[in-house]
């Protein structure tokens, strides 16, 4: 006999949201105590994402 198995499609986005998550967590680094320096360098140079506040640490 076959049976058919119905997966709600909440718990399939959550699912594939988990995995987007896990696979996104490999890639941060806590700062910690560095975090609000960060966000202020990002403001006063005018920086629009995290990745540019990087590349601007990383060409000076």
């Amino acid at each position: 006999e076959k049976y058919i198995i119905s997966v709600d499609e909440n718990i399939r986005e959550n699912i594939k949201k988990k995995g987007y998550d896990q696979a996104r967590g490999r890639t941060r680094e806590n700062i910690g105590a560095a975090f609000q320096r960060w966000r202020e360098l990002k403001e006063r140079e005018g920086l629009e994402s995290d990745g540019e506040v990087a590349l601007f640490l990383l060409d000076r």
